[in-house]
């Protein structure tokens, strides 16, 4: 009920002439859009503008951003199954994919059925991260120059 009195009070401070232009102002202010004014609106306040605020923030913003690292490794460690479209666009197949513990590997492969529980390693073909661009004596990546 509050973002329907917002709408309307926000329809009508614009003053519209008629009651089309009430009701093309009513369709612009959907709730998304009323959403992202409040959201706005909050984020301008001097409370999320203050020096220690600003300081907190700069401080766990680190190790914010490590914690998110680490669960993203984590869920690529743990693999994940997709559908695999054939070229009949149907998804009979499945392909697998996870990162070994050490972060250096990715084991992936074709399996018949989606699995349950641990995907055995002698079914799963393996990607070497860190060869990933041979580098030649020289400073050439596959024939070019380093521009570095």
């Amino acid at each position: 009920m509050q973002v329907v009195k917002e709408q309307i009070m926000r329809a009508l401070t614009t003053k519209p002439s008629s009651l089309d232009q009430f009701k093309s102002k009513l369709q612009n202010l959907s709730y998304t859009e009323i959403l992202k004014i409040r959201q706005s609106e909050r984020m301008n306040q001097e409370d999320f503008q203050s020096r220690p605020i600003l300081e907190l923030k700069e401080k766990i913003q680190p190790e914010i951003l490590e914690l998110i690292k680490q669960q993203r490794l984590n869920r690529l460690v743990e693999g994940t199954c997709f559908r695999k479209l054939n070229s009949r666009r149907r998804q009979d197949k499945f392909w697998y994919c996870r990162l070994s513990p050490n972060h250096k590997v990715l084991h992936y492969g074709d399996l018949e059925e989606s699995p349950q529980g641990e995907v055995p390693h002698d079914s799963l073909q393996m990607f070497l991260l860190w060869q990933r661009v041979p580098v030649l004596d020289g400073g050439e990546i596959l024939g070019r120059q380093r521009s570095f």
